[in-house]
């Protein structure tokens, strides 16, 4: 079944139709899962282990159907990836390889149960970088999938030029117009994330793109970016608030009803349809195309045509896989206190 929004751009594949109605946003989209795949993030066969649980997790078929050529060569057989339906506790997976299946399981379903003995285990195992690549590789992966599941891109077409089966180029830290890094100065660089500043300057160019050059306002992205982190339980992400959603209306009081009986609310209905959707993606992706939701998919291409709409769905695969990882890498403070900061720019 093709994606059910009423519009797509060209392609050669529903996920270039979808995604293509945000350029821009594809173009960073891409430039950072290439960039996962670098052996500085991770073990190409751990990450397509870590990729086809996670797609397994969330029954998403086009993410089950394809393989990383890096993995292949790299000698993951089709025999060890079948036993993956088996979860981390399968004795055919290595120590390693079972720590980061049951760090993927954590993370999907339940992040808060990932605990400091986890993570020292992991560390042990992969070297600090290595533990904070596998928790932005999960991330990547359970947005994107939700994302992909959300908006009904399948592309089951086995005929299909699938982009994961192209071999990742290398990433040389040499090469020219190669995008300047985070500075360890910078908050996030200098914190837990900085351990991947390629990566990580990758994600905030994303991010920044989300924000600075989008067409959705910034209270309705704001709204989603709050209830993605009231559902993970991400204090930082809870407590922040960004400077230009404030100056355009996102007063501390509506804030305030992003909460369960949101329906009941005060909010603008533009908005409630936004929490609707964060609602569907984050607990029952696979419900969005389904009768029942029939109504809300009219009312988000009513209130954001189809090119916001899938503006807002990158921006919850960002968000929840942000505060993911701050939770499973437990690096938020419980304290964290409630603060105005600026909004990304471009």
């Amino acid at each position: 079944m093709p994606s059910w929004l009423p519009e797509s751009a060209e392609g050669v594949t529903e996920l270039d139709g979808a995604f293509g109605l945000r350029p821009a946003l594809y173009t960073r989209y891409r430039d950072y899962m290439t960039r996962l795949w670098s052996p500085v993030v991770l073990d190409a066969v751990l990450t397509e282990l870590v990729r086809l649980r996670i797609a397994g997790l969330h029954a998403c078929p086009i993410e089950q159907a394809a393989r990383t050529r890096a993995a292949v060569h790299a000698g993951l057989t089709e025999t060890r990836i079948d036993r993956l339906v088996r979860g981390s506790g399968d004795p055919a997976f290595s120590p390693v390889e079972s720590a980061c299946l049951l760090f993927a399981e954590q993370f999907v379903l339940a992040p808060e149960t990932v605990t400091d003995d986890d993570r020292d285990v992991l560390a042990a195992l992969l070297g600090d970088a290595g533990l904070v690549g596998l928790a932005m590789v999960c991330a990547a992966y359970d947005g994107f999938d939700r994302f992909r599941i959300v908006l009904g891109i399948q592309d089951t077409d086995p005929e299909l030029p699938y982009p994961m089966l192209v071999h990742p180029p290398g990433l040389d830290p040499e090469a020219p117009g190669r995008p300047q890094m985070c500075r360890p100065a910078d908050p996030l660089g200098g914190g837990a994330l900085g351990r991947q500043p390629d990566l990580l300057a990758s994600f905030l160019r994303m991010s920044t793109t989300l924000w600075s050059d989008g067409v959705v306002d910034h209270p309705a992205k704001e709204v989603a970016r709050l209830r993605s982190a009231r559902v993970t339980g991400c204090r930082c992400c809870r407590n922040v608030r960004f400077a230009q959603a404030r100056e355009d209306g996102l007063r501390e009081d509506l804030v305030a009803l992003i909460a369960d009986g949101f329906e009941h609310s005060r909010l603008e209905e533009r908005h409630k349809v936004v929490i609707r959707f964060a609602d569907f993606f984050l607990g029952d992706p696979h419900g969005m195309a389904t009768e029942r939701a029939a109504g809300l998919r009219a009312d988000l291409v009513a209130a954001y045509g189809p090119d916001g709409t899938v503006e807002l769905a990158v921006g919850l695969a960002l968000f929840v896989g942000f505060s993911k990882m701050g939770v499973t890498l437990g690096t938020v403070r419980s304290d964290f206190p409630t603060m105005v900061i600026p909004t990304p720019r471009g």
